[in-house]
C-alpha cells in the first residue's frame, strides 16, 4: 500500500503513505510539501478545506493501522513478548468476526503448537490450510 484515498466532498485524492511517520498516523516533513502541491493543484481548496483533507487521512491512516494490529500481527506480537495465552484469546475472538483468514487460522496453530496444545493446533493450521486452497 503506497497509498490511501480520501474524500472531501466530491473530491478524491490519493494521499502517499510516505507522508506519516512510519506506522503512525502523524504526518511527517514531507506531508507540508503534499499538501501545497494539492493546493496549487487545486487552487479552489480552502485552507479549511485542506484541514479536513488533512484530518480525513489521519483518521484513515489511523483506522488502516489499527486494523492491522488485530488478527494475526497483533497475535504474534504478544505471544514475542510471552503472551502467549493472551494471544489465543485474541486470535479466538478475531475468528468470530473473520472465520475465514486463513492466516490467523495459521497464527493460532503456531501458537497453540508452541503452548503445546498440539492437537489443537494442527486442527487450527489444517483448517487455514483448507480456507487458503493449500489442502
Amino acid at each position: 500500500m503506497s497509498t490511501i484515498r480520501v474524500r472531501h466532498g466530491s473530491l478524491e485524492v490519493n494521499v502517499p503513505v510516505s507522508v506519516f511517520f512510519r506506522g503512525t498516523a502523524e504526518f511527517n516533513e514531507t506531508a507540508s510539501e503534499y499538501f501545497s502541491m494539492l493546493r496549487r493543484r487545486y487552487p479552489w481548496l480552502t485552507p479549511d478545506s485542506l484541514a479536513v483533507l488533512r484530518r480525513t487521512a489521519q483518521r484513515e491512516m489511523q483506522r488502516i493501522i489499527d486494523e492491522r494490529l488485530r488478527g494475526p500481527r497483533k497475535a504474534k506480537m504478544l505471544s514475542a513478548e510471552g503472551k502467549d495465552m493472551q494471544a489465543v484469546q485474541h486470535l479466538e475472538s478475531y475468528l468470530v468476526e473473520r472465520p475465514d483468514d486463513a492466516d490467523a487460522w495459521y497464527a493460532l496453530g503456531d501458537i497453540l503448537c508452541k503452548m503445546g496444545r498440539n492437537e489443537e493446533g494442527y486442527k487450527a493450521i489444517n483448517h487455514g490450510r483448507r480456507l487458503s486452497g493449500s489442502l
